[in-house]
């Protein structure tokens, strides 16, 4: 495998791993539960915002898929100058 191939496979891998962590994050939104006396005991659902920032999760997201999709484009540059290098060379 050629080295440009082997980072563009890196680099899709480190963003497929930072979109599953911030898809991560925000699937915990409003899973937090607060438990007063003042409700008979029931627990009500409050979206955990101090520890998920919806923005920076989104612009997260952004920079991820555009991460992914410009490892793709190498990946596939590289493989097209491969397969060029071998037509020349058979």
């Amino acid at each position: 495998m050629s080295d440009a191939l082997t980072i563009a496979t890196g680099g899709m891998t480190t963003a497929a791993r930072r979109l599953d962590a911030i898809a991560g994050q925000v699937s915990t939104l409003g899973t937090g539960t607060l438990d007063t006396g003042t409700l008979g005991g029931e627990g009500t659902a409050l979206p955990p915002a101090a520890t998920v920032d919806l923005s920076a999760s989104v612009l997260g997201l952004i920079e991820a898929r555009t991460g992914f999709a410009m490892n793709a484009a190498v990946a596939r540059t590289a493989d097209a100058m491969a397969k060029r290098t071998l037509d020349i060379l058979a």
